[in-house]
Order: structure tokens, then C-alpha cells, then sequence
């Protein structure tokens, strides 16, 4: 239905465009001194329609009366002018000052030159095709210090979001805001974005006070122009996606042969003579189709932009895929000669995720004998027979379970500004509510497991969450000859209610889908309702003198209900300085190299809530119930969980920046550059309490010190050489992480990331980074019985009695004589040493090329999913690396020999031999475009029309042996557990898909 819609929609616009006559505009662009400009780009606004000029600056291009043609050239001023006819439109481009570029930050704006923290943008013509699939995904690589990865990687899954590190154990995702109100960064389209500004510092993010400690992002979505015509604008693109790699297994025969050879393959395997691949069965190649429309323009008064998408993508394993429908408007209106506006902002967005519990290993280690159907049991698919191991058959588990995931968002922004008695000085009220309802549901067939018959079941779930935001502001903006203040005051109020519910049965007549068909036996139910608020005071001084020394000072004042009284409040200030030194009478001589030299430091304090709701009240707790004469008696009492003490408060975030802007060759070369250091106090943390207590749950604690310092560096260079228009950017960023203080218990330590209970691997170690790996070391194999009996320690004994040659010898660091999990090192950590990306633009005669690489350096992983395939003690398929083991005739090999009692324990997981390096070097994104000429274009009665071909995660360069080495957080797929101790382990993955699309953007 909605794509009905959505055709309906474009064919009813298509039809009003009929009428539009497109026009030939020829014309001339030149410098101040009549010079003419050969290589200035010429854009049809709003569009996707541009040319260059040639050598004497003259251009030709198609455009409709009414529409805004937009003139740009290295090192010189953006200029606009708007088609009243046919005539010669010629051009005079003065000189660039990007000093004087608006910059978004918190409630409000502010020219570059007067920016004084560290914020660094990406506008939406940056996202090239808007390939990206989220908001999340366009910004990765893209920013200094905002490291975006992988999390889960099915379709629809988020990303791991990052601002300078890790502040907290507990949360670090950043505060978004969709033009004014706190929302979903997943439930903006990318093709929607008009600019994304990252608030990195203290200095642009404590005017947010409590929930900016993890950095904050401001996304401004796409709003039409005064006195414009209609522009509308269709951007539709169709590809296909694959899996990238595939993990080298044995085959049936290899498995055989091996497991003969080394007196392991079991006599019934002889009857079975299937040879399944398993990764080629589930894995497939994919669709993905995307296409939106985007209405645009405004009166004299007034502007509007409305604009719908929708999003196709089917996963690339088997039975998975994502579907989204989206609608925003956004309206602004002036009255009383602009003295008193309004505006507002609606977005609607409707997801199906269809998503699999699948683990990624079990489908990586299921024996390739086992055949996929068997018609002879109930599910129709084959199950693993008594001498394999019990694993799940993977086609038969993901056609006979269905789980599906369904969302709404609704974000609704409305503001009323209007100016006061005093020059400069306006009132703002601004009201937002955001509301995102959910369902779940969950269905299985009945099936045979192995010898038991798993009865079919199902599940569903609802959940709403409603939130809303009211702010008032004042803000007062004037010159004073050279003086030049903003200052901004205001308050705020918010709340958040959530409420969820859910039921489930077993046992459902085959071809029935409702919960009351089950067996009411066998049934269960589940409710809970939650809600928060938070107050808020705050202040701005912004304040600048001659356009060279600048100061700025933020204060707010913060009142969460998740505290109890007494603790409630938080205070985050922050004050920075500038310094344009440019603008000094002693640098005069020096302006026509350098156009641009700014020195910026700023300290501040910034806050994080993120605990649950109620954590230091005693609640009651419901479901004690016991049976009485018959009777069921429901029971509920307080005292059951552990509450967090009275005295909890807030987390605290303190941090320094100290950075430098500059620009060189008018304009062409910008580069800038910070240092910064951040060190959380009284983190928020869970902290496990002694079972004999007798109650359940954890309390939080503030329960320590984190520290980050970091680097960032960003470069960009545009230019023109004749009729090509190029421009090349870069950008590193560095960051060292540690934990320095543990502040509850007797031992400075948190423990993380422990793959099946098999064995803590990440840390949080005071003197070490977040989630550090800390394992027992490795020194090759042994290669004799006599190594063996030699490894001994300073009282001569043997310290691995059980080992035979062939068998990895273990360090035993703690020299006790024995090899324990007392004789872990630190190893490594998922941060990396150097996180850089590099991206390049360029246009020649309507033909456009885009690219951008990103990469790290220095980081390891944990693969939990090669240490599942090499492992030796279970019967089920291995890696093809295994063919390579130690054997006394094959003894140049890292492998060990392959036994499946394994006395020596090679299969350790706390062991380095599952830690890799994780350096990759990555060609993201690369797009080919080309603007149709004329024309074509006349025949299709359109304005303006490109075609583009673009391809995403197209190659990787990497010596990890896994699927992908973009590994940040887990997000919780294949019982991986998540958070911050998860960042860099890969517990199986789901792979991420390359694309190759092809694509159209029309103008009518």
C-alpha cells in the first residue's frame, strides 16, 4: 500500500510539471577584476543539475524560470541569482571569507569567526547518493574523533556512535537532536539532512548540560527558500548486496578425510553423504531499493519543504531484510513585517525489521553431512543425529522462525518567536513531542531438535514511549561598534513515559497465528511503566571584540527524577577563548598567505543521568505468588532488589581543548586541528553485590575515574584547473583511554566481555584502557616431548605436565608454576592508535567521481568466531586451517595438533592466540555520476536529471581473518553481550553486505 501510495504520489507530481518550460541560460562568471573564472561551478539550486565554465568563464545549462542558479569557485564567495528569463546572466565572484560562514550550535547560531569550541559539520551534499542507509552510517570516517562501527550489522541494526572515546562504563551515546527536540538518529533519512554539526567539546556541548557528556549532534533537516518556486526533486536508486568474504570450512569430503586420518570420524558417518555449504545455503545475494521525493519553495512570507521515502532491503542472510516508510514537512511563517514567526517540523517513520537470533558460528560449525530436508519429520528440515554435535540446522531455523520488529517514530517541532521592545532581544518558545510505539512479534513452527520435538510458539509485545519538550528562551544579539555580544537564557522541561506489555503461548494448531490459539497452560505475561523528568536552567555569553578576541561562557543547571533528594541537581559550566589572530594590525603583511589563524581553548564541565528509573527507591517488586487452598495469591513487596544508594549523583565529565584554525591560498587550503584531554569522575555503574545479601538486581555506584586525551587533525584543499573542479579532505584523530581510579571495592577492577562463560576477556583496569584485552600469553608450539618435559620453573617443575608435542606452550607469567588465568597480560585494546578517513570530489564537463577511504590503525580484535571453528573438542565442522595442523612431519605451522580430548587446553579462550590485528584500510564509498545532457532531458520533459552508479564497503584491505574488522560495541546479537567492555570482539558477527546500486536524481 504504501508504495501505491508513494507512485500515485510521484505520478500526480510529475503530471503538474508537464506545464514547466525549461529554458536555455547561457552567461559569464568573473573575479572583482573582470577576470574571467574558467572551472566555477554553476548549480541549479535545489538540484542536482550543474556545469563548470569554460576557459573565458561562459557556462550553459538548462534551468526553468523562477529557479536559483548558485555560482561557487575555489577561494571565492558562494553568489545566487534567481531565472527571470532567457537573458545573459553574468557573474562577478568576490573573494572568500569563510570566517563569516554560520556555524549551528546549541539554540542557535554563530558566525565561524566567532566560534570558539570545537564543532566540525558535514553538510548534506556531502553524503554522496545518500547511499548511506542511516544517519549514523553517513557520519563514519567522515569527522575527527567521532568514531562510527559496526554493531550488529543486520538490516536495520544501529551503529556504534563514539565522540572522543569512551567517558563511561555505562552509556556513551552522544545527545541527538532533530531541529530542536531530543530523538532517534535512526529515524532520520539521510536524503532528508540539510547539515549534521558534532558538538565536541565543553565549550559548544555544556549549553546541554546533563546529557552532553558523550558529545552531542545536531541534525538540521532540509527547509524550502522564500520567494522560490516549486522544486521537486525525485532521487530513487536499485542495487544488490553480498557478503564481502566467506570463511574458508571444510567440505564434507575434507571432513571425512581429516577426521579418518586422524581416527576421530565416527562409523555412522559413513552413512551420510551429503556435502552442504552451509554459508552458501544461508547467505544470498540481496536487493536494496530506495527512493524519495522532496517538494520544496516558499512565498514571501513563508517556506516549506515535504518530502517521503522508502526503503527496501532485504539482508543478506536468508529470511532477514529491513522496510521504512518516512514523511516530513517542515514550515516556517513571518507576520508583521518578521517580527513575529512560527515554524514547525513533522517526521513520521514506519520500520519492519525482520531480523534472526541465528548465531553466525553455529551456522559456521554445523557439520556439512548433515543434509538441509528431511520430509520425514515434523518441520520437513534435517536435525543433527546423536554422535554430531547439537547444533541447530540453519535453513531449517531461519524458515522456521519468524521474527519481525515493528516501529513508529513521530517527532513533532513547533516554535513561536518573537521580537521584543528591545533591539536585538526575542523570545522563543519551543514545544517537541517525540513518540515511538513498538511491536514485537516472534513465531516457530513446530520442528524435530534432535531427538525432541520443539513445540511451535509465540510471542508478541507492545511497547510506547512518549516524551515530551518544552523550552523557553530569550536571546539578545547586538553590535556596539566594535563590540559584539549574544547572550542567551533560558529553561527548560521535559518527560518521559514508557509503558510496555507482553504475552506468549506454545503449543498453536499448525496454521493458526494468534495468541488465545495456544495452550493456555503454557502461557506467560509481562507489563512494566517507567517514567523521568528533568528541569533545566541555562545561560550563554558569547562575546567578541574587533573580530579578534573572543570569549564565551555557558552555564546550565540540571534536575533529574532519577536521583533522589538532595542529589537531584547537577551544575555544568564551561568558558572558552579565542583569538583571531589574523585580524591583529602586526599580522597585516601576512594576510595574503594566510587567510585564516585562530587559536581556541575552552574548559567545562558536562554531566550523564543514563542510570534506570527508580535505582534509589525500594519499589515493589510484583509476581510473589504461592498457592493457598486451592487458590492462587498474587504477591508484591519492596526489599526485594538491592537499591542504589541515597547519595548516587551525577557523573561528571571535565574537559579541556586547545585548538587551531587556519586557512591558506585564499581559502583553497583549510586545516584544523585539536588537542583535548577529558576525565569523568563518579562513574555510573552496576556494581554485583554478594548473593548471601539475599536480594536480587545490582545497585549503581559512582564507582570511578576515566581519563581520555586525544588528537585530531582535519584537512581540506578544493580547487580548479580549467574546466575540472577537484577537492581532496582528510582527517585523523588519535586517543588514549584510561581507567585511573576504582572507587568502590577492594579491587581496582570491572570485569567484561566473557564469551559463553568460557573466560573474562575485556577488562576495566585501573592504568588501562576501557574493555582492554588481558590474556594469557603464547610461545609457539612445542616440538618435541622433550620441550615439553624441559618448560620448567625456578623449583623445576613441569609447568604443562599434560602437553605433548604439538601442543601451544603458554607463558606463566606470575611464574607459579602452573598455567591459570593468573597469567593474563595486557595485550591490546579495541582502540585504535590512528582512526583516519580520506574523501575526494570531482566534476569535469557534467561527469562527477566521488570517493572516500576510511581506516584504522593499531587496534585489536577478539575472534570468538575462529576460536569456535579451530577449536578441536567437539564434532563439528572446522576451519580449512586446520588441514595445516602439527603433525610430526608438518611441524612449520602455527596450528597445534588437532586432538579432541585436547589435554593441554589449545583451545584456551583467554588466550592470545585469539587476538588479531585489527588495522584495516577501507574504500567505503565511491560514486560515478553523470548529468544528463539537454537535450534528453527536453524529451523527458524534465529540468534537470542525473545517473549515478555507486558502491559501498567495496574493498578492504586487512589482515584479520574474520568477516570485518569494523567491530565497535555489540549490540547483544548472538549472545554477545554489549556495551562498552564489548567494543572490538567479535563474538559472530553479522556480516556487512558490499552494495552496488544504481541510481537516478530528477529535477521537475
Amino acid at each position: 500500500m504504501k508504495k501505491i501510495v508513494l507512485i500515485l504520489l510521484l505520478g500526480a507530481i510529475s503530471h503538474l510539471t508537464w506545464a514547466q518550460q525549461a529554458l536555455q541560460i547561457k552567461g559569464t562568471v568573473r573575479d572583482k577584476n573582470n577576470n574571467p573564472l574558467p572551472g566555477a561551478t554553476v548549480t541549479v539550486k535545489g538540484t542536482g543539475t550543474a556545469t563548470v565554465t569554460d576557459q573565458n568563464g561562459n557556462f550553459i545549462l538548462d534551468a526553468a524560470k523562477g529557479q536559483t542558479l548558485e555560482f561557487s569557485y575555489a577561494g571565492m564567495q558562494t553568489s545566487e541569482t534567481t531565472i527571470t528569463g532567457a537573458n545573459a546572466i553574468s557573474i562577478s565572484l568576490l573573494e572568500s571569507n569563510q570566517m563569516d560562514e554560520v556555524v549551528v550550535i546549541g539554540y542557535g547560531t554563530v558566525k565561524k569567526k566567532d566560534l570558539t569550541g570545537a564543532v566540525a559539520s558535514v553538510t548534506g551534499k556531502d553524503l554522496q547518493a545518500n547511499l548511506a542507509k542511516s544517519v549514523a552510517g553517513a557520519l563514519q570516517g567522515r569527522i575527527a574523533g567521532v568514531t562510527v562501527s559496526n554493531a550488529g550489522g543486520q538490516p536495520g541494526s544501529g551503529m556504534s556512535v563514539n565522540i572522543r572515546g569512551l567517558s563511561s562504563l555505562g552509556s556513551n551515546t552522544p545527545l541527538y537532536l532533530i531541529d530542536g527536540v531530543y530523538g532517534d538518529i535512526n529515524m532520520v533519512d539521510p536524503n532528508d539532512i540539510e547539515s549534521i554539526n558534532v558538538l565536541k567539546d565543553a565549550s559548544a556541548a555544556a549549553i546541554y548540560g546533563s546529557r552532553a557528556a558523550n558529545g552531542v549532534v545536531l541534525i538540521t533537516t532540509k527547509g524550502g527558500k522564500k520567494a522560490a518556486p516549486p522544486t521537486i526533486s525525485v532521487n530513487a536508486y536499485t542495487g544488490v548486496q553480498n557478503i564481502t568474504k566467506k570463511l574458508d570450512l571444510m567440505d564434507a569430503p575434507q571432513w571425512k578425510a581429516f577426521q579418518k586420518e586422524y581416527g576421530y570420524l565416527p562409523t555412522q558417518a559413513a552413512d551420510f553423504n551429503s556435502n552442504t555449504n552451509w554459508q552458501n545455503e544461508v547467505f544470498r545475494t540481496a536487493p536494496v531499493n530506495k527512493i524519495n521525493l522532496d517538494v520544496s519553495g516558499g512565498g514571501e512570507r513563508s517556506t516549506y519543504s515535504v518530502s517521503a521515502g522508502y526503503l527496501d532491503q532485504d539482508g543478506i542472510l536468508m529470511t532477514t531484510g529491513y522496510k521504512a516508510f518516512n514523511i516530513r514537512a517542515k514550515n516556517t511563517f513571518s507576520f508583521f513585517n518578521n517580527h513575529f514567526r512560527l515554524g514547525n517540523t513533522f517526521l513520521i517513520k514506519s520500520g519492519d525489521l525482520k531480523s534472526s537470533d541465528m548465531a553466525i558460528t553455529d551456522i559456521l560449525r554445523q557439520n556439512p553431512l548433515l543434509a538441509i530436508y528431511d520430509p520425514t519429520i515434523t518441520g520437513g528440515y534435517a536435525t543433527y543425529a546423536g554422535w554430531m554435535k547439537n547444533l541447530e540446522n540453519p535453513v531449517g531455523y531461519l524458515n522456521l522462525h519468524n521474527r519481525h520488529n515493528y516501529q513508529t517514530d513521530i517527532l513533532v517541532n513547533a516554535y513561536a518567536e518573537v521580537d521584543l521592545f528591545l533591539k536585538g532581544l526575542k523570545y522563543k518558545f519551543n514545544l517537541g513531542v517525540n513518540r515511538t510505539t513498538g511491536r514485537s512479534y516472534n513465531k516457530s513452527e513446530a520442528y524435530v531438535y534432535g531427538s525432541a520435538l520443539n513445540k511451535s510458539a509465540l510471542s508478541e509485545g507492545t511497547s510506547a514511549n512518549n516524551q515530551w519538550l518544552a523550552e523557553n528562551t530569550l536571546h539578545y544579539d547586538r553590535d556596539f561598534g566594535k563590540h559584539n555580544i549574544s547572550f542567551l537564557a533560558g529553561y527548560s522541561a521535559q518527560e518521559n513515559a514508557i509503558r510496555s506489555f507482553g504475552a506468549s503461548r506454545t503449543d498453536l494448531p499448525a496454521g493458526t497465528d494468534a495468541i488465545d490459539a495456544g495452550s493456555p497452560t503454557q502461557q506467560t505475561t509481562s507489563g512494566n511503566l517507567q517514567e523521568a523528568a528533568l528541569i533545566s536552567q541555562f545561560s550563554r555569553l558569547i562575546y567578541s571584540y574587533d573580530n579578534r578576541y573572543l570569549f564565551t561562557a555557558s552555564v546550565r543547571r540540571d534536575g533529574s527524577s532519577r536521583f533522589a533528594e538532595g542529589h537531584r541537581y547537577g551544575v555544568f559550566p564551561s568558558v572558552a577563548l579565542g583569538w583571531n589572530l589574523m585580524n591583529e594590525k602586526f599580522f597585516e603583511a601576512a594576510k595574503d598567505k594566510v587567510n585564516e589563524l585562530k587559536i581556541r581553548a575552552s574548559y567545562g564541565k558536562l554531566g550523564n543521568q543514563e542510570i534506570s528509573n527508580y535505582s534509589t527507591q525500594s519499589v515493589a517488586v510484583y509476581g510473589i505468588n504461592y498457592i493457598q487452598g486451592g487458590t492462587w495469591w498474587q504477591g508484591a513487596s519492596t526489599g526485594i532488589n538491592w537499591v542504589s544508594p541515597r547519595n548516587l549523583t551525577w557523573e561528571e565529565t571535565v574537559t579541556s581543548n586547545i585548538g587551531l584554525d587556519l586557512a591558506f591560498l585564499k581559502n583553497k587550503l583549510t586545516i584544523n586541528a585539536d588537542y583535548y584531554t577529558r576525565e569523568t569522575k563518579n562513574i555510573l555503574l552496576y556494581i554485583n553485590q554478594a548473593p548471601s545479601a539475599g536480594l536480587g538486581g545490582r545497585p549503581y555506584m559512582n564507582a570511578g575515574t576515566i581519563r581520555n586525551k586525544g588528537f585530531e587533525f582535519a584537512a581540506n584543499y578544493r580547487n580548479s584547473i580549467g574546466e575540472l573542479t577537484y577537492n581532496i579532505g582528510a582527517n585523523a584523530s588519535t586517543v588514549k583511554n584510561e581507567v585511573t581510579a576504582v572507587t568502590v571495592g577492594n579491587v581496582q577492577q570491572f570485569e567484561g566481555y566473557n564469551p559463553q562463560g568460557e573466560g573474562v576477556i575485556t577488562w576495566a583496569k585501573v592504568g588501562y584502557p576501557i574493555g582492554g584485552f588481558w590474556v594469557i600469553k603464547t610461545d609457539g608450539l612445542f616440538q618435541s616431548d622433550a620441550e615439553v618435559q624441559a618448560y620448567k620453573d625456578a623449583k623445576g617443575n613441569v609447568i604443562q605436565p599434560n602437553a605433548k608435542a604439538g601442543d601451544i606452550r603458554f607463558i606463566d607469567f606470575n611464574g607459579d608454576g602452573t598455567i591459570t588465568n593468573d597469567d593474563r597480560q595486557y595485550v591490546g585494546s579495541a582502540f585504535p592508535k590512528l582512526a583516519y578517513g580520506i574523501r575526494g570530489n570531482f566534476l569535469y564537463k557534467g561527469i562527477d567521481l566521488g570517493f572516500f577511504f576510511d581506516g584504522m590503525y593499531g587496534n585489536k580484535i577478539y575472534n570468538y568466531t575462529r576460536a569456535r571453528i579451530e577449536s578441536t573438542n567437539e564434532v563439528n565442522n572446522h576451519s580449512t586451517s586446520l588441514l595445516n595442523s602439527w603433525t610430526p612431519n608438518n611441524t612449520n605451522t602455527d596450528i597445534p595438533r588437532y586432538t579432541r580430548q585436547d589435554p593441554n587446553d589449545n583451545k584456551r579462550r583467554v588466550s592470545d592466540r585469539w587476538i588479531e590485528d585489527g588495522a584495516f584500510f577501507r574504500l567505503k564509498t565511491i560514486e560515478l555520476g553523470y548529468a544528463l545532457p539537454a537535450q534528453w532531458l527536453s524529451k523527458a520533459t524534465l529540468k534537470t536529471g542525473r545517473v549515478y552508479i555507486a558502491a559501498d564497503n567495496l574493498f578492504t584491505a586487512t589482515k584479520y581473518k574474520g568477516y570485518t574488522p569494523d567491530l565497535g560495541q555489540n549490540d547483544g546479537q548472538n549472545s554477545g553481550g554489549s556495551g562498552a567492555l564489548t567494543g572490538g570482539t567479535d563474538h559472530g558477527r553479522f556480516p556487512l553486505a558490499r552494495t552496488i546500486i544504481f541510481g537516478i536524481q530528477a529535477n521537475f
